[in-house]
């Protein structure tokens, strides 16, 4: 028995034999904050090219009716982390954090939010609202996922040039060689536009429809416009989506970003997520000096009371968890369970 499926049979037992419903209405549950993490919703395959990354519709909405049925309290960000640092949340307590600012969300995540009343926080990477095409990292390796299984002629895309049969080992490393050579060569967005506009005809894609259906694009000022309107808190997650080491390039990412936010949404964003979840230490301080309250990561498990405001936990839910495991992080069984 692989541990993977280990961990189910003992979720369902826990489950079975009442254990969820006892975390769940708990002492020690009542006093943590799970933050869930999103980052898109699939218009079509891309939840089976990453699923770390991408839930299908269903799934979806299935959380969000779980979250309902549950009668767990999704709370707005702000609220939660106030009544966290004062001991006062109410049982069950959940926040919704989404990723990025993609236009899947607008499309297709903020209407079932909106059916079902639930808050949320986008924690939005402003540089691509204002330059709509699609974000240079995810397309190309969408693209290069779609096309495995060809050979692909690289002159032209990578420095070296040559052939590579694109094979499901050979797929990755590809994709992290292509990434580190469009961030050594510093192509701008449009150049990159052009380079994924090259890679997609090699592969036989169509590049024109994929900008069309707005795939991978981030929202529109007017669509975060609007989504803040509604009550969709609209947070920093950098200008660019990139965490450098050096201060002043750092700091210039939050204010470039707060600008923006600003600019579209006439409200001062706070939080704080950072990309990738990639931090340093040295960065708390930098954020408590920009003005910023918390910060999430992507480190799994549960905030609570008096945890280090800037390196919150948050659980990234993906399109490969079960039911039965959704719920039972939702109740806190997952917590005490090892997670490899």
């Amino acid at each position: 028995m692989t541990l993977k499926s280990a961990k189910l049979a003992t979720l369902r037992s826990a489950r079975n034999f009442g254990i969820f419903s006892a975390v769940k209405a708990s002492r020690w549950r009542s006093r943590r904050l799970l933050i869930l993490c999103y980052h898109g919703i699939s218009f079509d395959d891309e939840h089976q090219w990453n699923p770390s990354l991408y839930l299908d519709p269903t799934t979806f909405r299935q959380r969000m009716q779980t979250l309902r049925d549950g009668q767990y309290n999704v709370l707005p960000l702000e609220e939660a982390l106030r009544r966290l640092s004062d001991t006062t949340l109410p049982p069950r307590s959940v926040v919704i954090t989404i990723d990025d600012g993609s236009y899947n969300f607008h499309a297709l995540a903020w209407p079932v939010l909106r059916e079902f009343g639930f808050p949320a926080t986008v924690y939005l990477a402003s540089y691509y609202c204002r330059r709509q095409m699609p974000v240079f990292d995810v397309t190309a390796s969408w693209l290069i996922w779609r096309g495995r299984g060809r050979r692909l002629d690289t002159s032209g895309i990578l420095p070296e040039g040559g052939e590579i049969s694109l094979t499901d080992e050979n797929v990755r490393p590809f994709v992290e060689r292509l990434h580190r050579s469009v961030t050594e060569r510093g192509l701008s967005a449009f150049e990159k536009d052009e380079l994924a506009r090259d890679l997609a005809g090699r592969l036989g894609q169509d590049y024109e429809e994929l900008s069309k259906r707005r795939i991978f694009h981030l929202m529109t000022g007017e669509e975060v416009a609007e989504v803040s309107k509604d009550g969709i808190a609209i947070e920093l997650h950098t200008h660019r989506h990139r965490t450098p080491r050096d201060h002043g390039l750092f700091v210039n990412e939050i204010l470039d970003n707060r600008r923006e936010i600003e600019a579209i949404t006439g409200r001062r964003p706070s939080h704080f997520c950072y990309p990738c979840g990639d931090y340093a230490p040295e960065f708390f301080g930098w954020l408590r000096q920009s003005g910023v309250s918390s910060a999430t990561t992507c480190e799994v498990g549960f905030a609570w009371p008096g945890a280090e405001a800037m390196r919150l936990p948050r659980l990234l839910d993906m399109n490969s968890f079960s039911p039965v495991e959704f719920d039972g992080w939702l109740t806190g069984v997952c917590a005490a369970l090892p997670r490899r």
